[in-house]
């Protein structure tokens, strides 16, 4: 096993780093603690944190032995180590625990929301899912950043607005369970009538109509109108213009493959799994042998640019690194980049 630390550790933050940059989590076998790496595997945060998250805008949600604060990307850490959980920020805001309480602070360490209603999830639109007190039922509402509730208890599950709307899942007057969408007063704007519903992403959004065919997803518009038929046995999220989509048929297996938002495939369904575009890549487990299920990394144009070669494969984050995991036990990691090579190398204890 090949470990790849560089770097010397003054204080927090490596001498000579002036300007803010893209850091990423790492572990160091040596302490067995995470730090931050750089985009070229120099450990630049030292190791300290028990646990430590991806930056998001411009902050880090770590921990040592349980009592969670935020780390800015210089590795000051701008708010202390005194919540029982923390989790990423998101419009500026980030969910809290802290006294068997859940509430939001802002970037300064602020309670801003305090306590929120139990639930607390990231804000998204300026909305964000809480459980409001309901006597009867166990459903989801939504608060806006002053705390008051938008849109009332009225879904099954919890969800992220985008594009002014929320997928919710509702039971119909025949008692079945249905998903449509609410925008942000509460009103139903696209009726409950299909079998799932996924959040929008580049105006559109994934759902399975309510026809129960095997080929039965496809993607509405913000009216709820179908402008990709329903015809695909899954049915991805956009992203970058792309969205990855499971087709199948009498004479081939199925398999994901990637559409554009006219519906057209432009890349033929060759994978086993496929996951979403960012940076240009995706990550995609190509159609092989019985049990080889490696992922590797294609382009837009669907050509493999990084071999299949990983037990698990994330997305490429700002910055140009994706995690990958090597081994079927998940404790060996690296980070990679765009050309598919190993920056940083780590193996994580066995749980």
């Amino acid at each position: 096993m090949l470990f790849v630390v560089v770097g010397i550790w003054a204080g927090t933050l490596e001498a000579g780093v002036e300007e803010p940059t893209a850091l990423f989590p790492a572990y160091d076998p040596v302490t067995a603690k995470y730090g931050y790496v750089d985009a070229a595997g120099n450990m630049v945060v030292r190791p300290q944190f028990t646990e430590a998250h991806p930056f998001s805008e411009g902050l880090a949600a770590v921990t040592r032995e349980g009592t969670w604060g935020y780390l800015d990307q210089r590795g000051e850490l701008v708010v202390p180590l005194r919540f029982d959980r923390a989790e990423d920020f998101a419009d500026g805001l980030a969910s809290v625990g802290l006294a068997s309480h859940d509430g939001y602070i802002d970037p300064t360490g602020k309670l801003v929301i305090w306590p929120a209603p139990p639930g607390a999830q990231p804000f998204s639109d300026g909305l964000a899912a809480v459980l409001p007190p309901v006597t009867d039922s166990f459903l989801w509402g939504y608060i806006d950043q002053t705390g008051s509730l938008a849109v009332p208890a009225i879904s099954l599950s919890a969800g992220e607005f985008a594009d002014g709307l929320v997928p919710v899942v509702v039971k119909d007057d025949d008692g079945e369970i249905r998903a449509g969408y609410v925008d942000s007063a509460g009103a139903m704007a696209v009726p409950a009538t299909f079998l799932v519903a996924e959040p929008f992403s580049e105006g559109l959004a994934a759902v399975r109509s309510n026809d129960r065919s095997a080929q039965d997803w496809g993607y509405v518009d913000t009216s709820g109108a179908f402008v990709i038929e329903a015809r695909f046995w899954d049915a991805r999220s956009f992203t970058e213009g792309l969205a990855a989509v499971k087709i199948g048929n009498d004479k081939s297996p199925p398999g994901y493959g990637y559409i554009d938002k006219s519906g057209a495939v432009v890349v033929p369904p060759r994978f086993w799994d496929a996951g979403p575009f960012s940076q240009g890549l995706a990550a995609v487990q190509p159609l092989a042998g019985s049990g080889d299920y490696r992922w590797g990394y294609i382009d837009r144009e669907g050509a493999l640019v990084i071999a299949a070669q990983f037990c698990k494969a994330g997305p490429f984050l700002a910055g140009g690194l994706a995690e990958v995991t090597l081994d079927r036990a998940g404790t060996e990691h690296a980070y990679i980049d765009k050309a598919g090579n190993v920056i940083y190398q780590w193996e994580t204890p066995v749980e």
